[in-house]
Order: C-alpha cells, then sequence, then structure tokens
C-alpha cells in the first residue's frame, strides 16, 4: 500500500515584512506578486463589501452633516480623494443628501477607468464626477480621505497641493499610525500584495499643523489595529480618524 504524501498549505499572511519604504516593500516581492491600486483587477476586489457602511463611516457622516449645515452654500463639494469607485457616496446615501452636493471621486488611472465602466452599467451613480487630477474639482469645502494615506506613498501635503485651492476642512480617516518610526509592510489583497505606510503618529500630527490644520476632532478605530505577523514583538498599528480645519 503506498503511503500517501500529504502536504498543508499556509494561507498567506494578512500582513507581512517591514520595510522603510513603498519601493523596497514591493521590491521583497517576486515579480508575479508585485501589485498597487493602480493594477488591473484590484480595483473591482471586494467593491461591494467596501460600498457597506460600517461603524467607523459615522464621525465622517456626522462631521460632513454639520460642515453642510453650517455652510452657507447651497451646495457643498467634496472630493473624495483615493474614494475608489465611489464606495462613500454610496454608504452614506442614505443619511447624507450626497446628490444635492458635487461629490467628485480622485483615484489612480485604472480604478478610474473601472468606475466609469459601472457607471456605464448603472452600479455606480451617475452624479459622482470621477476626475484625473486633483485640481480638477476645483475650489472645494471639504478634502475627504478615507482609508487613503496608508496606501499614499507621498505626504498629505503633496496632495493639498495639488488641489486649487487649500480646502477649510480635511477628514481623514483609517490613517494607520503607530508609536514610533513609520513603517511600511505588505497587506494581502485579493491574488496580489500592496504595500501599506503605518505613519508614525507625533511626526504625523505634527505636519498636519505645519500644513496649516488644527485638529477639531480625533477617534480611533479599534477594530482596525492590525499586528503584523512576521514581526509580533512590534505592537499593533493604531487606526485613526481626524477632522482638520484650516487655520486662518
Amino acid at each position: 500500500m503506498k503511503a500517501r504524501l500529504r502536504v498543508k498549505l499556509k494561507r498567506p499572511l494578512r500582513y507581512s515584512g517591514v520595510f522603510r519604504t513603498h519601493a523596497h516593500a514591493l521590491s521583497s516581492l517576486p515579480v508575479n506578486r508585485r501589485a498597487a491600486y493602480n493594477t488591473d483587477g484590484v480595483a473591482e476586489i471586494n467593491f461591494a463589501k467596501m460600498t457597506q457602511r460600517m461603524a467607523w463611516d459615522y464621525p465622517v457622516i456626522h462631521w460632513i452633516m454639520a460642515i453642510g449645515k453650517k455652510s452657507r452654500k447651497k451646495r457643498l463639494s467634496v472630493l473624495d480623494a483615493g474614494g475608489h469607485m465611489g464606495t462613500k457616496y454610496i454608504s452614506f446615501a442614505d443619511l447624507l443628501p450626497v446628490h444635492d452636493m458635487a461629490w467628485s471621486v480622485y483615484d489612480l488611472p485604472k480604478i478610474l477607468r473601472a468606475a466609469r465602466s459601472y457607471q456605464v452599467t448603472g452600479a455606480v451613480p451617475r452624479e459622482i464626477r470621477f476626475i484625473d487630477q486633483p485640481n480638477d474639482a476645483g475650489k472645494v469645502d471639504v478634502l475627504l480621505a478615507s482609508g487613503l494615506l496608508q496606501y499614499l506613498d507621498t505626504p498629505l501635503a503633496d496632495l493639498v497641493n495639488r488641489l486649487a485651492a487649500p480646502p477649510r476642512f480635511i477628514l481623514l480617516n483609517k490613517v494607520a499610525v503607530r508609536d514610533g518610526n513609520s513603517i511600511v509592510t505588505l497587506e494581502k489583497i485579493g491574488p496580489a500584495q500592496v504595500p501599506y505606510h503605518i505613519r508614525d503618529k507625533l511626526a504625523f500630527e505634527a505636519e498636519l499643523s505645519e500644513l496649516g490644520y488644527r485638529i477639531r476632532d480625533q477617534w480611533t478605530i479599534p477594530d482596525l489595529s492590525h499586528r503584523i505577523s512576521t514581526h509580533p514583538w512590534l505592537p499593533a498599528s493604531q487606526s485613526k480618524g481626524y477632522m482638520l480645519e484650516r487655520v486662518s
């Protein structure tokens, strides 16, 4: 009777490796496993799940509603940077009057291409304006970046400087931070791995002040705290949200 060899395959780790930069993180991977959000097929992964409203969305909804009520403008303008295929617009629609807002989404070229194709089918609302450059939105009241900064390989200041004018309000959500130097790990998304930036919290908050904004409100999202499996001695990351107002 022949013996059968059984090989137990391990599932890829959700977060693995620690690197100094996005480039170092990507270069650690075999070419066929390298990916980023500007990769065909990545945009569509978890689209339906991303349109579901989560507990950590409510502070953002609260502040957009509050800003809208105090605004003298008839139509609040929002730039959703890293807004994927309009997932926040979709998930907020039954609580916020998003149809009465000028809602623009800026993201990477291949995500925008997928979003526009979804608009043709009606899977994405036609009211959302997908733009190729941040300044295409014109002067906006609110810059929203929910779940963007951990995948952004440049400072927030670079994004703000690409706008037509600095917005009065910035809403940041799901910002990955830690007590210590900034690091980059690799997150498994579908069949690929993408760089995931965990920022030095104190340095990041100092950058916000240098950018000309004060923190009006902040919140912590315990459910989005993550450990890097390959580096169990490192403390878990923190996930933060911020409501920023420009200092006059």
